[in-house]
């Protein structure tokens, strides 16, 4: 295939850059986005193309040089991805593809937000709660609940700044984190109503995980999210049992996976189906946010959500997640 007809055949406005950086072919969707014709663009850098193009010319130079793939790298509207090209085996120069972003879901439905913010202060406000509970049984001081507590609150606290900002899952503050201490974390929020309820928990943790770069209150949203699904799944069952698995995925190679799986009653086909959709639930009082907004944090990250389900034996959603960040930028501790 020709150059030509590959940038033709590319559903986002694409550019072709040399070795040096400079402009080699454009489709028309690139020539209808920046309005000018391929004949204007041509030898010219992306610099000198874009208001703030020395950050597209960096990520196109390091794709080019590093022999690498640079996918979702945040630019204004777009989310741009840079992929080496290869000619018989000889290094030709960089696809340069402009994605627009989708749009933010809280930002376009007003009641979505509010849902969305209900449900969301409503996690949280359990964890505080259940630990609560705690301290009142003990009747003394006890360090990890009052932990949970200062820990749960800064999580509103940050919920509530960036609602100040957008509501919005698909823009995480990356961080590197232990996945199993984070998991942990979680799980402790829950530990009164496991113990209440008679509910095992299995961790199968592979210890060879590294730490990987990910914003670790949003994907603690996703955890509280799947293991409060989990434990309402299993409530009613003569079998009560969570099992919490990490692991390196196969497919896709180069992330991780975590699965929860529960044994409870299962999903029917219709239920299945309609998973993650919003407004979308199976129970009497649930909101259909829950899995809506764990699949929102995921692909957020870059990641993906799968699940299975089988009516009588339980459900198993699996969450993988990307073990480096794609996006061209490197996760600072914040």
């Amino acid at each position: 295939m020709e150059a030509e007809d590959l940038l033709f055949s590319l559903p986002f406005p694409t550019l072709l850059v040399n070795g040096e950086g400079k402009v080699e072919k454009v489709n028309q969707k690139l020539e209808f986005l920046l309005n000018k014709s391929e004949k204007f663009l041509r030898g010219k850098s992306l610099t000198e193309l874009f208001d703030e193009g020395y950050k597209l010319q960096k990520q196109a130079e390091r794709s080019y040089t590093e022999e690498i793939e640079v996918v979702g790298f945040p630019f204004k509207e777009f989310f741009v991805h840079f992929s080496p090209l290869f000619v018989s085996s000889r290094k030709k120069g960089v696809v340069v593809q402009f994605e627009p972003r989708p749009e933010n879901p809280f930002s376009v439905d007003p009641k979505l937000l509010l849902r969305g913010l209900s449900h969301e202060l409503r996690n949280p406000l359990g964890g505080i709660k259940g630990a609560a509970k705690l301290f009142m049984e003990l009747k003394s001081y006890d360090e990890e609940l009052a932990q949970v507590i200062v820990e749960e609150v800064e999580r509103i606290e940050r919920l509530l700044n960036d609602i100040s900002k957008g509501f919005d899952f698909s823009r995480p503050t990356f961080k590197r984190e232990n996945i199993h201490k984070l998991i942990q974390k979680t799980l402790d929020l829950f530990k009164g109503e496991l113990l209440s309820k008679n509910i095992e928990v299995n961790c199968l943790f592979d210890p060879s995980l590294p730490e990987i770069p990910l914003d670790p209150d949003k994907i603690q949203q996703a955890l509280v999210n799947l293991i409060k699904n989990a434990i309402e799944a299993v409530e009613r069952s003569e079998r009560r049992v969570i099992t919490v698995e990490t692991g390196y995925a196969i497919r896709p190679a180069d992330f991780i996976f975590i699965k929860v799986k529960d044994t409870g009653k299962g999903m029917s086909p219709n239920e299945l189906k309609n998973y993650g959709q919003p407004f979308f639930s199976s129970k009497e009082e649930g909101t259909g946010l829950g899995t809506f907004i764990v699949n929102e944090i995921v692909k957020g990250h870059g990641g993906q959500l799968k699940v299975k389900s089988e009516p009588g034996v339980g459900t198993e959603v699996t969450l993988l997640i990307p073990m480096k960040r794609r996006d061209g930028e490197n996760p600072r501790s914040r």
